[in-house]
């Protein structure tokens, strides 16, 4: 679902969620099946989608959209981001990129100008539903989250446009 060098052991994850600086949240269909989840990092001035995964027997059927509306109500008031792997015409997946930002965009997450380069030399957009982001609230947000390990599993730099 997610490739490899984008991935955070679940013993982090649990662990950050049980301190109180993120959340993990099931996703269910109208039928009450679990079809996904999603991850959000928080502090009182931003909220980041870390991770939003749904079942692919499950796309098209609106659980994306109504999750993010969703995810906007529950953290109404703060800056509410998301980074998305840039659109590269010579990367494999180039089209799954362009339709993850075109499903973002549609559901109200624009470009802030700012991305960052990650492992790998990978470039990822920072998208918003506000037009812009304080790239020191990010900062601050993921050296809290992370905290020593960041330089270990989420080395980036933060680029304006």
């Amino acid at each position: 679902m997610f490739p490899q060098n984008e991935l955070l052991p679940l013993s982090l994850l649990k662990m950050r969620a049980k301190a109180g600086k993120a959340e993990f949240c099931s996703i269910y269909n109208e039928e009450g099946k679990w079809v996904g989840f999603f991850y959000t990092v928080y502090n009182r001035h931003i909220a980041y989608i870390f991770f939003l995964a749904i079942d692919p027997h499950y796309h098209g059927q609106g659980l994306g959209s109504a999750t993010l509306t969703a995810i906007k109500e529950r953290y109404a008031g703060k800056q509410i981001t998301l980074s998305a792997e840039r659109p590269d015409p010579q990367a494999p997946n180039n089209e799954q990129r362009i339709r993850r930002h075109r499903f973002y965009a549609q559901n109200g997450f624009g470009k802030t100008g700012l991305y960052t380069v990650e492992k790998d030399n990978e470039k990822f957009d920072l998208l918003s539903i506000q037009s812009s982001v304080n790239p020191q609230f990010y900062q601050q947000l993921m050296d809290n989250y992370l905290t020593k390990h960041r330089c270990h599993y989420l080395p980036y730099k933060i680029i304006k446009e």
